[in-house]
């Protein structure tokens, strides 16, 4: 494939402790609103869940792809949506560039099966090398560009054009498996979301002494603040500085927070969705999220995934190159069956 060179170093050369976390989408949306929420007013950003695939013409629809010389087709039944962490802060105000929209550090995919009654998540590393669109100063794409995940979001106007840009990028990236719906969530929710569950208990396996020294490794510490931002963003001086590193902190922090959430009372998830509004930009609305809600209380969850694959230092960043077969076998477990004709 050929790609048009945009040079984009001044994005890729900001401060890499900026992140922000994939637990903080996953609190507001898996957590606070899709395990509490039973109804809810709001009805900005209405978007009606997606009907499961039944009649003859959908089944047609369907792709095939071959791999490993094995026939396989678009399972029936699916409903994905990204969840997304943006490296700004203060509210969701957006901008009027077209590469001011911020870093997407952060990007869950979750996949919810009505046929087999299952959700997963996987979770995107933010430094992996894919095609991102390029928008021009219209608005619209005029190329792409091999690059980090994490910049196409910061195509785009900070709000709508940059999470849909974010979406086109991780649909190609898996054949162009059709995304829902998307959330977006700016960094200060952190602090917010995590101060209202009371703190977050977690043992501090990481030498922080460089960044916090507050966090001191082989002690429990209940996060409170902008600590709970540094456990799961920081980057540089802890562990081997990897994006890898962080992830594997941000499911340590998103395991702790649910146990904290499970004690909060039935009104908690309206007060958190409503500290945060703010800070979010979406197009999943009422009626879905409480119908997806519903799905993930009564469905099973399946384990939190991952792909596999290799970084390299390129440029001053990191560069997250994939692994094929990974890359194809997630594709397949996420979005295909085998196929029997």
């Amino acid at each position: 494939m050929s790609h048009t060179n945009y040079s984009h170093r001044h994005i890729r050369r900001k401060d890499a402790i900026r992140a922000t976390v994939a637990v903080v989408l996953l609190v507001v949306i898996a957590l606070l609103v899709f395990k509490v929420i039973t109804s809810w007013e709001h009805n900005q950003y209405d978007v009606p869940a997606n009907a499961e695939l039944t009649s003859e013409a959908a089944v047609q629809e369907r792709k095939h792809i071959t791999y490993n010389g094995v026939d396989y087709i678009q399972r029936e039944g699916l409903q994905t949506w990204l969840l997304m962490g943006i490296d700004e802060s203060g509210e969701a105000v957006g901008t009027e560039s077209y590469i001011g929209g911020g870093q997407a550090d952060v990007q869950m995919l979750l996949v919810v099966d009505h046929i087999n009654k299952t959700w997963q998540i996987l979770q995107l590393n933010r430094d992996s090398m894919v095609d991102v669109p390029v928008l021009g100063v219209t608005g619209k794409v005029i190329g792409t560009e091999f690059e980090q995940l994490t910049l196409a979001h910061s195509y785009g106007d900070g709000k709508k054009k940059s999470c849909e840009n974010t979406v086109n990028t991780v649909s190609n990236l898996f054949n162009g498996q059709k995304i829902d719906g998307y959330m977006a969530l700016n960094m200060d929710a952190v602090a917010i979301l995590n101060d209202m569950v009371g703190g977050v208990p977690v043992e501090v396996s990481s030498d922080f002494s460089a960044v916090d020294p507050s966090l001191q490794e082989g002690t429990v510490v209940t996060l409170q603040g902008d600590q709970a931002l540094t456990f799961v963003r920081a980057r540089r001086d802890v562990d081997d500085q990897s994006n890898l590193s962080r992830m594997a902190r941000q499911r340590q922090y998103l395991a702790a927070l649910e146990k904290q959430m499970e004690k909060q009372d039935a009104d908690f998830a309206v007060r958190a969705y409503d500290a945060v509004f703010d800070y979010m930009v979406t197009n999943m609305g009422s009626k879905t999220v409480t119908e997806l809600g519903q799905y993930m209380k009564e469905y099973t969850e399946l384990d939190l995934l991952t792909i596999d694959g290799e970084s390299k230092v390129e440029d001053n960043h990191i560069a997250y190159y994939l692994d094929e077969d990974s890359l194809q076998q997630t594709m397949l477990t996420l979005f295909y069956e085998k196929s029997n004709s």
